[in-house]
């Protein structure tokens, strides 16, 4: 099972970033969120699902991890204008904390991802298969990620005016602090 840190540590497509995490412990969200900017890529990533580029010069990646749900991680992309590209979320047996304090999840494979206009897609279906299928998840792990997503999708629905407006209030709130570059 692949982790996937909130710093991007490896990421050869990003030459310069920035980033930040902050703990928040408030009615609406209580758990980490991080913001990565990309500020300057090697070459832009376009989503193959739906076609939106997803990293870019100035593009940033607002980064959620609920404390009381350890199996989603959500992730929005943001271009270098604010505006919200879309939300993806990754679908987890678990997420922690590294000791130096970088929110990581254990990716099952399986992801949702939620466009600006309130479609909603399951995809990489085939990427959990293959997992199960090689023997590096079991079935257990296999059940958990469909009903997570399926679950998530049923949240989702009709709420885009709220979700724009939590995603409004996290991207201000971290996008204003002072900035770490790696």
């Amino acid at each position: 099972m692949k982790r996937k840190y909130a710093d991007y540590p490896n990421w050869k497509k990003v030459l310069k970033k920035e980033y930040k995490n902050r703990y928040f412990n408030n009615d609406d969200f209580k758990g980490n969120v991080s913001l990565l900017t990309a500020v300057k890529v090697k070459e832009r990533l376009i989503n193959s699902e739906t076609n939106v580029v997803t990293i870019d010069d100035g593009f940033k990646w607002l980064e959620f991890y609920p404390e009381d749900n350890k199996n989603i991680a959500a992730s929005v992309c943001i271009n270098n204008k604010n505006e919200i590209l879309e939300w993806y979320f990754d679908i987890a047996k678990d997420s922690s904390l590294t000791d130096e304090g970088v929110p990581y999840i254990e990716d099952l494979y399986l992801d949702v991802i939620l466009t600006p206009n309130g479609e909603i897609k399951l995809i990489d279906q085939e990427e959990l298969q293959e997992a199960l299928d090689e023997k590096i998840i079991v079935q257990e792990e296999f059940d958990l990620a469909y009903k997570v997503a399926n679950n998530l999708m049923n949240q989702l629905q009709g709420k885009l005016d709220k979700i724009i407006d939590f995603t409004n209030k996290y991207f201000d709130l971290l996008n204003n602090e002072e900035r770490k570059y790696l």
